[in-house]
């Protein structure tokens, strides 16, 4: 597999899911980053145009791509 970024919010429903996949990933020799954004519902990134932090988590997973082409 590619390498792969998650990003999930604290306040996320699927939070243990994010955290599951992530250290099975990473148990199978696949390169993973877990980002785990502080109080973060699901989709925050939807709001970036009003959140800071959806701002924030976009250009985390910009640098994450453009990193790896």
């Amino acid at each position: 597999m590619p390498p792969l970024l998650v990003q999930v919010g604290s306040a996320e429903t699927l939070l243990d899911d994010a955290v599951r996949i992530s250290s099975r990933a990473g148990a199978a020799d696949v390169p993973v980053t877990l980002e785990i954004w502080p109080h973060m519902i699901h989709a925050w990134h939807l709001w970036a145009a009003m959140l800071e932090d959806g701002r924030r988590a976009l250009m985390s997973a910009g640098t994450f791509i453009s990193a790896r082409l």
